[in-house]
């Protein structure tokens, strides 16, 4: 006897891959999560996750809207009040509290938080408890895809242990490298950047004010985000050479590397905020290779990819895992108000997904890479321009309202 077929298959358990499937769920389709790994409990740590994300409004909004956000300790989230952004030349940028003076006696309203920095490991758990208690049969662990199959009504899934299944969508939500992207013969255009992104987290002299800072020096990027309490994470895109080597110094040795980079920041104006002293590492750092990825399609017949299986970026800008959680917001909302006729797997309605999220995609790498190439290069001239450029920009409050709105509505 045939097993009466899913409405969707999603595969990749993540983040991104789990949320679309409780928002599916939710919204009464019959789904399947695969994921090739047994999935674990978070156990949160003193120190905090070294895998951190800055959440927009509108990711928190999706979150909240399947159960998950609730589900996580409020003590270990942290708003991010306000962003400041310093060039190689004396160049400034700032967002929210940052922007505002804090001369004594002047009145200022409370800063609205422009996102959150949230744990990988709390977010994943606050989706599993939603899944245990609502949905416990969601996700079928551990399985792989081996080979699918076109039918007349769907498609043909085997699995390497189950029974095969039969869909009328599949969804790749299985990471950069998708396995099941090359299965349905989606090709993918790589562009490695020369950087890792070292990540660790850090103790302060003293309190942050909610400020996530970043620097650009000598080509690289360098960035602290909040933690609650005096706590920062740093997430340095260095060139791989400078990685290695920073990655080989003792605690002390990279702490003193950090300060020389945000150092002169203090002598760049009366309204300066300076960011606290670093006072002990409490994770050790790891290495990330960094690379830009443009698959050839977003969907096929039957068939799209959402999160880092559909994109690739830069994580200067902090967009990665916003981008996939606007690409599952979106893809679920096309499909729960597809009305009656269409399967999930309809050709009409991917098309519509594909076009909802082709320009915020391309907007977000284009940004990111654009960055990093202006940056990167140092031709004559070129470093006078980019930080006079943040500098004008400092000063159009209404371009920073403007690009502010569009990084918190998902680019939607």
């Amino acid at each position: 006897m045939k097993q009466a077929p899913y409405d969707v298959v999603i595969v990749g358990a993540g983040i991104t891959g789990l949320a679309l499937g409780l928002a599916l769920h939710q919204g009464g389709l019959r789904v399947r999560v695969l994921e090739h790994a047994p999935l674990a409990r978070f156990v949160p740590e003193p120190g905090f996750d070294s895998r951190i994300y800055a959440l927009s409004r509108s990711s928190q909004a999706f979150l909240q809207q399947v159960g998950g956000w609730e589900q996580q300790d409020a003590s270990r989230l942290q708003p991010i009040l306000g962003m400041e952004i310093w060039g190689d030349r004396q160049g400034r940028l700032q967002f929210g509290a940052a922007q505002h003076s804090h001369r004594a006696g002047s009145p200022r309203a409370a800063p609205q938080a422009q996102g959150t920095i949230v744990e990988a490991g709390a977010m994943l758990e606050g989706l599993l408890r939603v899944m245990r208690v609502e949905a416990p049969d969601l996700v079928q662990v551990p399985e792989t895809v081996l080979a699918v199959e076109h039918e007349p009504a769907g498609l043909l899934l085997r699995l390497q242990r189950g029974a095969p299944l039969r869909c009328a969508l599949l969804v790749a939500a299985d990471g950069v490298g998708s396995p099941v992207r090359a299965h349905m013969g989606v090709s993918a255009t790589f562009k490695a950047y020369d950087h890792q992104a070292l990540v660790a987290n850090y103790r302060t002299s003293g309190p942050h004010g909610g400020l996530a800072r970043q620097w650009f020096s000598a080509g690289e990027v360098l960035a602290l985000l909040p933690l609650p309490g005096n706590h920062v994470s740093l997430v340095w895109s260095a060139r791989k050479a400078h990685a290695r080597r920073l990655l080989e110094k003792t605690p002390a040795q990279r702490m003193a590397a950090i300060e020389g980079v945000i150092g002169p920041s203090v002598e760049a104006g009366p309204e300066a905020l300076a960011a606290p002293q670093l006072l002990e590492e409490l994770t050790t750092p790891q290495g990330f290779d960094l690379r830009l990825m443009r698959p050839d399609t977003l969907v096929l017949p039957r068939f799209a990819l959402v999160g880092d299986a559909a994109h690739g970026v830069h994580p200067m800008a902090g967009q990665g895992l916003n981008l996939g959680l606007q690409d599952a917001a979106t893809l679920a909302t096309v499909l729960l108000h597809r009305g009656w006729g269409p399967d999930c797997g309809d050709w009409s309605l991917l098309r519509r997904y594909a076009r909802a999220r082709q320009e915020p995609i391309a907007l977000m790498q284009g940004l990111t890479d654009g960055l990093y190439r202006l940056f990167d290069s140092e031709q004559w001239g070129l470093p006078l321009w980019r930080n006079w450029g943040m500098n004008r920009v400092n000063q159009w409050g209404w371009l920073k309202n403007r690009l502010m709105a569009h990084a918190n509505t998902g680019s939607q």
